[in-house]
């Protein structure tokens, strides 16, 4: 879908370089009150925009979010019904799967629910992350990442730390890709960071069934298209 699409353009790239957010929000890694921003992307004014978040409309701190990550990245959000996770940082299209990545912990409409990727009563996929039943391309992704891939509840932090619901952690599932990537023979590592120029791993996808992801450090990228692995 066009519109996930152009969510992980706008979006994803924010997870990767973490540009200095005003101090008031909280997140990234920037001096307090500065916002490298370029020129501002062209949007309609805020009452002619259809945007939600979880199934709640934006409140102006919401809005003075996405305004700033427009302008930064000069991309507009397209009107659309989204979901966000403020744990893991996952965000998509209502109804689909992942697209992008963004901080977590941002003030983006309401609580996440089980059926923000079309499932919710346990017969789509069975597997739930931070209470989201996963859509299928989340679960062959991670099949992809770490292999098995189990049914239950379970909790993923933005950090890749992730366990059953409840408990510790019990698995880094960045640290996880890496080890199954160096057992399938690569001879480069995929690494996840923070912070500008840092080992930045993100994800995403067009809501279509395609699904990529790169690892800023190595230079390697995945494409599910067929690509496969390319370094």
């Amino acid at each position: 879908m066009k519109m996930a699409l152009a969510l992980s353009l706008a979006v994803a790239g924010c997870h990767v370089q973490q540009p200095g957010y005003p101090s008031s929000y909280g997140y990234g890694h920037g001096a307090p009150g500065q916002v490298a921003v370029a020129a501002p992307a062209p949007a309609r004014p805020r009452g002619e925009r259809h945007v939600t978040f979880n199934r709640v409309a934006l409140d102006d701190r919401g809005w003075q979010l996405i305004e700033v990550l427009e302008a930064h990245y000069r991309t507009a959000l397209p009107d659309g019904n989204y979901w966000y996770d403020p744990v893991s940082g996952a965000v998509g299209v209502w109804g689909g799967p992942a697209a992008a990545l963004l901080p977590p912990g941002m003030p983006l409409g309401g609580a996440l629910t089980a059926d923000a990727s079309g499932g919710g009563s346990g017969r789509l996929t069975g597997v739930f992350i931070n209470g989201r039943e996963l859509h299928p391309q989340d679960v062959a992704f991670l099949q992809w990442m770490v292999g098995a891939v189990y049914p239950g509840r379970w909790w993923v932090d933005a950090a890749g730390n992730a366990g059953a619901e409840g408990g510790p952690p019990l698995v880094n599932l960045y640290v996880a890709a890496r080890q199954r990537a160096a057992a399938a023979g690569g001879d480069r590592s995929w690494a996840r960071g923070y912070g500008a120029g840092s080992n930045s791993f993100w994800v995403g996808g067009d809501g279509q069934g395609y699904t990529y992801a790169s690892d800023g450090a190595s230079g390697c990228s995945y494409a599910s298209d067929g690509g496969g692995v390319i370094c």
